[in-house]
């Protein structure tokens, strides 16, 4: 069987590490001839030192946009080259904070108090390159914007681009990628279609309406009402590694 994983909020919660006990649990799945693919919003580059004993496991990162497979690296679909312009400007006209993604090298202007900046490049493997050197932009994020900065940046792209948009509850952060770029939709791209999903975040609802069995791990709590429309079961994060074993 396929199972696929979230990771942060999933499988990971201080945005470094997975505990000893849930990788112990992912190994038994993996060792009873069962495949593990991870899928997240981290590009590959952030996704490979926090899934290493992985690393060589179906990967997709930025929400869909790229995926890594026995350490080859493939764009699924970047952003347009108008959209990506676009949101340039709205990054200079608003002075946003932002991370945009390259197939590997990325350019970011994020505060240092942000979370985010514990997963950018936490193995050091890409380079922080200015804004006008990323030319293939796979996935932007804006981040820490005020609620009715969010609304109206929210409906300026919906407005003027043709971009997939993930918004993040009490957060004030904006995913953007490619027109139909999600975790789900790469799946099936990839021919993966039976499937068992984890996932905690907007990002994965997809994913997790699309597959067999869904669990929703209740790491975000301001989410948990919504989840029972899209997750089969309920999962604290304390029982993720136990409810793996079971799966085991």
């Amino acid at each position: 069987m396929n199972y696929v994983f979230d990771v942060d909020g999933t499988l990971s919660f201080n945005g470094t590490s997975i505990s000893a006990e849930i990788t112990a649990g992912l190994k038994v799945l993996e060792k009873h001839g069962h495949h593990l693919i991870f899928a997240s919003a981290r590009p590959i580059r952030d996704l490979l030192p926090i899934v290493p004993e992985f690393r060589h496991n179906l990967l997709i990162g930025a929400n869909g946009a790229i995926v890594s497979q026995a350490d080859t690296i493939k764009v699924m679909t970047p952003i347009a080259i108008p959209d990506r312009d676009y949101l340039k400007t709205l990054i200079t006209h608003y002075n946003l904070e932002y991370v945009v993604d390259g197939d590997w090298n990325y350019a970011a202007h994020v505060s240092p108090d942000n979370l985010i900046t514990k997963q950018l490049d936490s193995g050091h493997l890409a380079h922080n390159v200015p804004l006008e050197q990323i030319t293939t932009a796979i996935k932007v994020i804006l981040l820490g914007m005020a609620d009715q900065q969010l609304e109206k940046i929210v409906r300026l792209v919906t407005d003027h681009t043709n971009l997939e948009l993930v918004q993040h509850v009490g957060e004030g952060n904006l995913d953007l990628t490619a027109q139909n770029i999600n975790k789900a939709n790469t799946l099936a791209l990839l021919g993966i279609h039976d499937y068992i999903a984890f996932g905690n975040d907007m990002n994965d609802v997809k994913m997790l309406s699309q597959a067999a069995t869904s669990f929703w791990v209740d790491s975000k709590s301001e989410l948990l009402e919504q989840a029972g429309s899209f997750a089969r079961t309920i999962v604290a994060p304390n029982q993720v590694a136990a409810v793996i074993r079971q799966l085991g």
